[in-house]
């Protein structure tokens, strides 16, 4: 783009001190950008069949409404938009961004899934994925994606499971057994959950050893993969979406923060990362995912970075996806439910309570748990809005046409409550909601398609497991209000679960709740057994 400079500005730069001219130069180039984009505005087109969302200003577009700047978040937002327009599909400019969201259950299955080779890219985020490396989450795919993720599924294919039921047991065992210690007492479960699900993922990952790093450097390196998580496909910072913002200089905390937490977690998987090797030197050979990893010839980067994507997504949808199942179970309306659910898991064992509990994690036989943690995964959308795909050719859906290279957002909060595929009760919780369902896509947390999430197999089960133990070993109360002044309690509600509006992951508000042992004597037995060498 050519910038011209008229006569008067030049014989201006002629007697004017030089920080005045490179100051009236800037300025041009602001106002030539500027221009660019009004007039880029002024000729993108309405998209063919599908209708624009209201309220889009020149060069921002719609991202004065995004980024939880009106009181919501995105998805709420989309949703608004979808029913204002009356469409399943409905377009919006994110900055520089022309993007469309997809709104019901059934256009997310057609595009993501019966289209899936259409939509397996995904646009580039600049200010995220150039400082993180290697990222099968969120990078387009190339061919060494392809190769990472085809590897990352391999190593969490179901034939490995009993490889890693070793690295499973402490963790869960830890959890339990730290709850037993609260001695009935109010406990926020959360924290512990997460640093259970993380240390988990560490285990399986890089083959961690349980309590092999001190609490200080495990709660470092989660702080590292959270602070990461939080500008991911975030709405909230313009400079990812307008191109010639990310031209002036940026001083924001959240860029120091990221910046900063990429480091971190590099010094961390770096000490981790050596600690493997020595073990492989010790034993020779080590069960985890990266010793398939390595299996499979990729490189030392691609290995972290296969590794790091998992361990980024853990923290969140597993753990807040269990936190909400015994926020509800826990809740009024819950509390009948746990002693249907205990029973049916002792049915399925013919009574043996140890037998449940060795099994946990080697099968999922339980229908009422299973059924549980897709309603809590399904209901409590961790992720209201997926990262965005992009489309690799044109696209086409019933009378709309979605352009090739055009940003495609999945609505997944409200696929997930779309009445007309799961009926009127969309947004009331249902723990047996899926009783006898069978669907490959029970839900869309995942995602769905060619670039659904790797793990999702795995935390599933992991989900289940967690369920059992807790729902074996305790009775799940939340505080007395009119005893515990100062308790906090959970929101029940598929929106309002989680307070945060500008990010991509509902992190859930936090709650009190008292964990009475079903049986202390057997507890104390099986912690017995676990600190036995």
């Amino acid at each position: 783009m050519a910038l011209l400079i008229p006569p008067m500005m030049a014989e201006l730069a002629i007697t004017t001190p030089k920080y005045l001219v490179l100051g009236i130069l800037l300025l041009g180039i602001i106002l030539s950008v500027a221009w660019k984009h009004l007039q880029n505005d002024r000729s993108h087109a309405s998209l063919e069949g599908i209708s624009e969302a209201p309220g889009a200003l020149p060069v921002i577009g719609h991202l004065h409404l995004l980024g939880g700047r009106r009181g919501e978040n995105d998805a709420t937002m989309y949703s608004r938009w979808a029913r204002a327009t009356k469409s399943d599909l409905i377009s919006c400019r994110i900055g520089d961004q022309v993007t469309v969201v997809v709104n019901t259950f059934t256009a997310v299955r057609e595009l993501w899934v019966n289209q899936s080779p259409a939509l397996v890219d995904r646009p580039a985020q600049p200010g995220f994925l150039d400082k993180v490396g290697v990222d099968i989450t969120g990078s387009s795919l190339t061919d060494q994606i392809r190769r990472c993720r085809a590897a990352s599924l391999k190593a969490l294919g179901k034939s490995m499971w009993p490889e890693y039921y070793r690295l499973l047991e402490p963790s869960s065992e830890g959890l339990v057994f730290s709850l037993l210690a609260a001695d009935s007492g109010l406990i926020n479960l959360y924290p512990k959950l997460r640093t259970v699900i993380f240390d988990l993922g560490l285990s399986l990952t890089y083959g961690v050893r349980y309590g092999q790093f001190d609490e200080a450097f495990m709660d470092s390196f989660l702080q590292s993969i959270l602070d990461i998580t939080a500008v991911r496909a975030s709405t909230a910072n313009f400079r990812h979406y307008i191109k010639f913002l990310r031209w002036l200089p940026e001083w924001s905390s959240t860029k120091k923060t990221a910046e900063a937490a990429v480091q971190v977690r590099a010094a961390h998987v770096h000490q981790i990362y050596n600690a493997y090797l020595d073990r492989v030197r010790e034993e020779g050979h080590v069960n985890c995912v990266v010793s398939s990893l390595g299996s499979d010839k990729l490189s030392e980067e691609e290995i972290h970075g296969t590794c790091l994507s998992l361990l980024q997504a853990a923290p969140d949808t597993i753990a807040t996806g269990i936190y909400q199942c015994v926020a509800w179970l826990a809740s009024p309306e819950g509390i009948g439910f746990q002693s249907t659910m205990y029973q049916a898991i002792l049915d399925v064992y013919g009574g043996d309570r140890d037998l449940a509990w060795s099994m946990a994690f080697r099968e999922e036989k339980v229908p009422l748990v299973t059924s549980l943690y897709k309603e809590g995964l399904r209901f409590f959308t961790v992720t209201p809005y997926s990262a965005p795909r992009q489309t690799t050719k044109d696209v086409q859906y019933k009378s709309a046409k979605i352009p090739r290279g055009t940003a495609v957002y999945m609505n997944a909060q409200q696929a997930n409550h779309d009445p007309a595929h799961y009926g009127a009760d969309a947004w009331s919780f249902n723990p047996t909601r899926f009783l006898g369902d069978t669907s490959p896509l029970p839900h869309v947390s995942f995602g769905a398609g060619g670039r659904i999430c790797p793990a999702m197999a795995l935390s599933n089960r992991l989900m289940s497991a967690f369920l059992v133990r807790l729902t074996l070993a305790f009775e799940m109360r939340l505080a007395d209000p009119k005893v515990d002044k100062n308790a906090r309690f959970p929101v029940i509600d598929g929106v309002r679960f989680s307070d945060v509006l500008d990010e991509l992951v509902a992190a859930p508000r936090m709650y009190d709740c008292r964990f009475i042992p079903r049986d202390p004597a057997w507890l104390t037995e099986l912690s017995m057994k676990a600190k036995a060498p």
